[in-house]
């Protein structure tokens, strides 16, 4: 017997490819554009891609596959993994980025991010401090697992906002109607037991035959 598979996670791998391609294909133009350090409008641009996703496929998933109604723990569950899914396509650039595209990508980094010491004031020693910690924590296997655990995180407060909207449910009072269509009718009983009853005829019938035998 073939197991079906799960139409959320089908469906959350589906919407969380499409926000995943969608952010690669951001950070591609901002790394074109010779941006190292991003200024906070590409943050800001980031979350409403993430948003807009949530937003998109969760109401598509609520449409198509639930008939038009979701819990609000579901579309929160359904937006956490469509964050989830998109944070491990960002997670695979970051490395091929790293790594294929332009391997000297940290090292600029680290540069900026020395820079940002120096116009903060720290000492030399402090700075060297510092840079060592940063070092540590710049390699590519560290900064695609970072990436998954920042876009989780974002995605579960994004999701603890957006479901609040999206969550589309019967009232009480629909689900009690729904209830009592389903009910059996009291005519259908009485139906069955004037099935097994035998007919009048029959029995007069079967009284005129014993009184003949007895005779």
């Amino acid at each position: 017997m073939e197991s079906k598979s799960n139409p959320m996670y089908k469906s959350a791998m589906t919407s969380g490819l499409i926000v995943g391609i969608a952010l690669v294909v951001f950070s591609l133009l901002i790394y074109i554009m010779g941006v190292v350090k991003p200024p906070f409008w590409v943050s800001l641009l980031q979350y409403v891609i993430i948003i807009g996703g949530i937003i998109y496929g969760t109401k598509k998933f609520r449409d198509d596959d639930l008939g038009g109604e979701i819990s609000y723990s579901k579309a929160l569950g359904f937006g956490i993994l469509i964050c989830v899914f998109a944070s491990i396509i960002m997670g695979v650039y970051m490395i091929l980025l790293m790594t294929v595209i332009d391997p000297e990508f940290m090292n600029k980094m680290i540069s900026v991010i020395e820079e940002e010491y120096v116009k903060m004031g720290m000492a030399e020693e402090q700075i060297d401090a510092a840079m060592k910690i940063v070092g540590k924590m710049q390699s590519p296997i560290f900064m695609a697992i970072s990436t998954v655990i920042t876009f989780a995180i974002m995605g579960t407060i994004f999701s603890l906002i957006t479901s609040a909207f999206l969550k589309k449910e019967k009232s009480i009072f629909e689900k009690m109607e729904e209830h009592m269509r389903e009910l059996p009718t009291p005519e259908a009983p009485r139906e069955k037991e004037e099935e097994e009853q035998p007919e009048e005829g029959a029995l007069l019938d079967d009284e005129t035959n014993n009184v003949d035998l007895r005779a």
